[in-house]
């Protein structure tokens, strides 16, 4: 049985919120703690967005047109415009191997640096100073690479891509400023309340060492079912107490805890499902698109746990589709039920190969209330050219792998 298929359980009258876990090199499963509560798992991270310069840049597809609306819509030259639907930027560098030739194939070497731009935003563009067909363009952008990297290569091709598994965007000589010294994030600690120690961690409370382990938090609900997890958070105890909530429980203190975190703003969601998967539709319509996209991180998290609906005909309910997320929300809903989730390579529409996933069996599609949808999403276009707007390239990916779809 798979970790995330167990149904966890103690003898305590406190509802059982959190399990400390890890694996062995033979698949056996360690206990390490099960915990009633957690304090410091919600963090609102730290900014951490940049500017990058793209330097002699020959913009194709979209980036041309976010360039080209850029130019029309300055009134100043320093006034920043942001590029709505702009998407995910990859930067491909990539460096020779001895005599290869340049038009073999898309890289030169498989040892090729790849750089996501998260959320990136044209601030600014100006004609290159070496040659007056290629600009300079400026974005701000959350920055995500291999950090192991801290020289920027002598010779090289930088290439510009559509997010992962996307269409190119064209080219530069450099981006200033994408290898310049990024400290490590830092996990701030997390305590652990109320927890029963398995046999293990009372060993390593008493003889405190430190040996690399590794472990994963799950996050339960009421039922003890396991409905989310952190993954790879290194066991390093600090600090352990009698709990606060009394009896024979401590409370831990763990000098990392997990890398990545949910932020505050999504805590009720969490809650909501710590009752258990929704029985009613639409509940999610109900938070803001960063609720909206957990709710459809939960939804993922138990995929197949009830299976899609065999009706060969599902309706969605197109009343609160007003962001992405809420999209995938109300799309998993209709294929699967209340937290229902659709499973789908998303990928697809910036141009990944993948060509997007087959449901089991066709099925027609009735989307109420679209137009509620394509008016929120005007602005919103992740196809390279960037001309489609984001609810027609949905819709002609949900035809390509064979739902049919009727607008209502």
């Amino acid at each position: 049985m798979l970790v995330e298929e167990a149904v966890w359980a103690w003898e305590r009258p406190l509802p059982l919120k959190y399990v400390l876990v890890s694996e062995e090199w033979d698949g056996e499963l360690v206990v390490w703690a099960r915990c009633a509560d957690a304090d410091g798992l919600f963090v609102e991270p730290a900014p951490r967005r940049e500017r990058l310069t793209l330097v002699d840049c020959a913009p194709t597809a979209r980036l041309r047109k976010a360039v080209e609306r850029l130019r029309r819509r300055l009134p100043a030259p320093d006034a920043p415009v942001e590029s709505a639907g702009l998407g995910q930027l990859d930067i491909v560098v990539d460096r020779p191997e001895p005599g290869a030739d340049p038009e073999d194939g898309p890289f030169w070497s498989q040892d090729a640096h790849r750089w996501k731009l998260l959320d990136p935003v044209v601030l600014g563009c100006r004609p290159s100073t070496g040659d007056v067909s290629l600009v300079d363009v400026t974005v701000e952008a959350e920055v995500a690479g291999p950090v192991w990297h801290r020289t920027e290569p002598a010779e090289a091709r930088w290439r510009l891509f559509n997010g992962t598994g996307g269409a190119g965007l064209g080219n530069c000589r450099r981006a200033d400023g994408l290898y310049a010294h990024r400290p490590l994030p830092s996990a701030p600690p997390l305590r652990l309340i109320g927890c029963e120690p398995g046999e293990r961690l009372l060993t390593r409370l008493v003889r405190s060492r430190a040996d690399g382990d590794r472990v994963t938090l799950l996050a339960l609900d009421r039922a003890g079912r396991v409905m989310r997890h952190q993954e790879h958070m290194p066991l390093g105890v600090v600090a352990s107490r009698p709990s606060v909530l009394g009896g024979a429980l401590v409370d831990l203190w763990l000098g990392e805890g997990p890398a990545v975190r949910p932020v505050p703003a999504v805590r009720p969601v969490w809650d909501a499902w710590f009752e258990g998967p929704p029985a009613e539709r639409g509940a999610w319509a109900a938070y803001p698109p960063e609720g909206r996209a957990e709710w459809a991180a939960f939804a993922a998290a138990r995929q197949g746990a009830d299976g899609p609906l065999s009706d060969p005909v599902r309706h969605l309910d197109g009343r609160h589709i007003t962001d992405v997320p809420a999209l995938v929300c109300a799309l998993g809903e209709a294929v699967a039920g209340p937290g229902g989730h659709y499973q789908q390579c998303w990928g697809a529409l910036r141009g990944c190969v993948c060509g997007g996933e087959r449901p089991p069996s066709p099925f027609t599609l009735v989307w109420h209330d679209a137009e509620v949808a394509r008016r929120a999403l005007a602005s919103v276009s992740v196809d390279t050219a960037g001309e489609t707007p984001y609810v027609d390239d949905v819709l002609r990916l949900l035809a390509q792998v064979g739902i049919t779809v009727e607008l209502r």
